[in-house]
């Protein structure tokens, strides 16, 4: 082989490597928060938003919010970001951030990223279509 190809090669491969190294080290796979206990860094917890907590915290300039996950365990979360639109309705977010402890042992999820999941206006509790223009409209078309 021609050595401007092996070395070409090596190149493409060496930068091929870094990029599959550096995309799979951003990568934040989601945890509950007795795995993300056990973590050190960058944590993703999923969970139920209870919203009878969120509050604007202005001591911490961060939304603050307690996250339900899918064991019953609860996090608080301090929110470091705007406020998603959809936040107030959502039912659900996946946040992300450092998880530490306070001195009392209360658990803390400093968060500088969110996503909410957004409540569907299709459905109801059911699963059936709730919106009864559509639904009368539907009715009309049979």
């Amino acid at each position: 082989m021609n050595r401007s190809v092996i070395v070409a090669l090596i190149v493409i491969s060496t930068a091929m490597g870094f990029t599959m190294w550096a995309f799979s080290s951003s990568m934040t796979p989601y945890v509950d928060i007795h795995q993300a206990e056990k973590l050190t860094g960058q944590v993703q917890i999923r969970g139920k938003i209870l919203h009878s907590t969120a509050h604007w915290s202005d001591s911490k300039h961060a939304l603050v919010f307690t996250l339900e996950d899918k064991n019953n365990d609860l996090v608080e979360v301090d929110y470091h970001g705007a406020k998603p639109e959809a936040f107030d309705t959502a039912p659900e977010t996946a946040a992300q951030g450092v998880l530490s402890k306070t001195a009392d042992g209360k658990l803390v999820l400093n968060s500088d990223s969110m996503v909410v999941k957004c409540p569907s206006k299709y459905s109801d509790k059911k699963g059936l279509k709730n919106d009864t223009k559509a639904n009368s409209a539907a009715e009309h078309r049979i």
